[in-house]
This record gives C-alpha cells, sequence and structure tokens, in this order.
C-alpha cells in the first residue's frame, strides 16, 4: 500500500519531518516545517515568495 503521507507542512503532528518526504515539491514552507498563518507568540518569521533563479 502506498504511503499518501506526503505533503506533512499542513498535517505534521510533530516539528521534525520525515526521511520519505520530498523536499522539491509540496506546500512552500520554509524547511518544510508546518505551514501556519498565526504568528501569535513567535519569536521569528519567515515570510517571502520563494524565487528560483536557477531556470
Amino acid at each position: 500500500m502506498a504511503n499518501n503521507n506526503i505533503d506533512n507542512a499542513f498535517t505534521a503532528r510533530s516539528k521534525t519531518g520525515a526521511a520519505f518526504e520530498p523536499t522539491y515539491s509540496g506546500a512552500l514552507s520554509f524547511m518544510r516545517r508546518k505551514y501556519t498563518k498565526d504568528v501569535k507568540g513567535a519569536d521569528a518569521v519567515v515570510w517571502g515568495i520563494p524565487f528560483d533563479a536557477a531556470v
């Protein structure tokens, strides 16, 4: 049976990723951390638009 749990940026239960997560695809989150819009209580926020000039 295939593993359907590929993009954990929205569904992760812990802050560490899994070895099977492809780092080149999926939700746009910094270092594949859990995606959130709630920054209350955050010490730092990484915010912006990803850009790849290697095309």
